[in-house]
């Protein structure tokens, strides 16, 4: 019985001490990469001429390759992971991207996601490799009939050197519409980089149709809007064997997000995945309709200089009396004032307003469209800036030209009119508006 006893005083003892032992969770990580040893850390630079790093770069007659054995330094090319083949687009390679340029990566393995993920900061051992490229798009591998080849899998280690955990936080900034440098298809200075395509629409015999069919790879193109008002062809090229091919295109505006890629003078797209596709957001716009008071609890205000006569509401519009009505027959100069309106996309922005005007003599100079950006209590005339000129006056309810908002300089502003007839000799009269809009073209 003792001996029992001492067994079961045993086994709670173990169980108590292991039991109650706090484990802390496994720590996983990948070191941060250190250079060691006479070595050199080369840019991926332009593809072209001595400026590259490799030790061969393909060429008509090619150029012999250095002996590894003869080389008194390693040479290093350090980049992020941007490319995914997850979506089955990419296939047994990898883009990689530094501060000044982007390259293919041919590796003999599918797969490579898991190995090497987007954000994945990687360290790239350059003797023995080569340089080419593949009608006009920059690639890197092993040399292979005086191409470009394949790495084969058992010696990634040697070539590939993973600094660090993988994060999002790697990535560069996606260059998008106005930043990418379409003008020069023999120096591609950002094809093999992560870009962000925005408001783009696909030609009309892609709309109905899938990404890709299950048999081939589709070529579709879209049309890239420019800042300049013209558009850039960008082909959107999706293999057969992606995840994402039978998603139909529809006839509308997206934001698709990939890898810019080129074949000859071709402009491509290499969506990743099916988050790269992405429908546009709706108009952003700001809206004002006046079909009550907006003065005092809408949030507008009024400010009078010379004369009586002010901005008021009447029958669903805020209007204004000039003088010639009703014998007023004196200089003013008076605002109708916005809240604090904010607003993101200046560069694309205008404003418009329905409106309505009487005038009998043709002169339109005292119906005037300002804003200020300046954020103090006190109104000073001064601290405001012609909007543009209106050029449509309507003599029944309809909308004024459209004012463009690109000049102001900050996303929060106030927009005012203001009816200023400083001359009391030339008669104006009535001014009404029924709607504001801010809005995107």
């Amino acid at each position: 019985m003792n001996k029992l006893r001492l067994l079961l005083v045993l086994s709670l003892s173990m169980f108590m001490f292991f039991g109650c032992k706090k484990w802390g969770e496994p720590e996983f990580g990948i070191d941060e990469w250190e250079v060691a040893g006479p070595s050199q850390l080369w840019p991926i630079g332009p593809h072209s001429g001595h400026r590259y790093y490799v030790l061969r770069e393909m060429s008509t007659p090619p150029k012999p390759i250095v002996p590894p054995a003869q080389l008194s330094e390693l040479r290093y090319l350090r980049a992020v992971v941007v490319s995914s083949d997850e979506g089955g687009n990419y296939y047994k390679s990898i883009v990689l991207q530094d501060s000044t340029r982007g390259v293919e990566m041919q590796l003999d393995m599918t797969g490579l996601h898991t190995i090497y993920p987007v954000g994945q900061k990687v360290v790239i051992v350059l003797n023995e490799l080569v340089v080419g490229s593949y009608n006009n798009l920059p690639q890197i591998g092993w040399l292979y009939n005086d191409q470009v080849g394949r790495i084969n899998s058992l010696y990634f280690d040697k070539y590939i050197i993973r600094d660090g955990m993988p994060s999002l936080n790697n990535l560069p900034k996606p260059l998008t519409n106005n930043e990418i440098n379409f003008s020069d298809p023999s120096n591609p200075r950002d094809v093999n980089k992560l870009v962000r395509l925005e408001g783009v629409t696909f030609q009309s015999e892609a709309i109905g149709e899938p990404l890709a069919y299950n048999r081939f790879t589709t070529n579709w193109i879209v049309n890239v809007p420019l800042a300049s008002g013209t558009s850039q062809k960008v082909t959107v090229r999706t293999s057969n064997f992606a995840r994402f091919r039978s998603t139909i295109i529809e006839e509308k505006e997206y934001n698709l997000t990939g890898i810019l890629t080129i074949f000859g003078d071709t402009y491509q797209l290499m969506l990743r995945t099916k988050d790269d596709i992405q429908t546009a957001q709706p108009t952003e716009s700001v809206t004002f309709a006046f079909n009550s008071n907006p003065i005092g609890e809408g949030g507008w205000s009024i400010q009078s200089f010379p004369g009586t006569t002010r901005w008021g509401f009447r029958e669903n519009a805020i209007m204004h009396f000039g003088n010639g009505v009703f014998g007023h027959d004196i200089a003013m100069d008076d605002w109708f004032i916005s809240p604090v309106i904010t607003y993101q996309d200046l560069q694309n922005g205008y404003l418009q307003f329905e409106h309505q005007l009487s005038v009998l003599n043709e002169v339109y100079d005292a119906y005037q469209v300002y804003y200020t950006t300046s954020n103090t209590t006190n109104f000073n005339p001064d601290d405001w800036k012609s909007l543009g000129n209106i050029t449509v006056f309507p003599a029944s309810f309809g909308w004024s030209n459209q004012l463009p908002i690109s000049n102001i300089n900050a996303n929060s502003f106030r927009i005012a009119f203001r009816y200023n007839a400083a001359n009391p000799d030339i008669e104006t009269y009535e001014w009404r508006i029924r709607r504001m809009e801010i809005r995107n073209k």
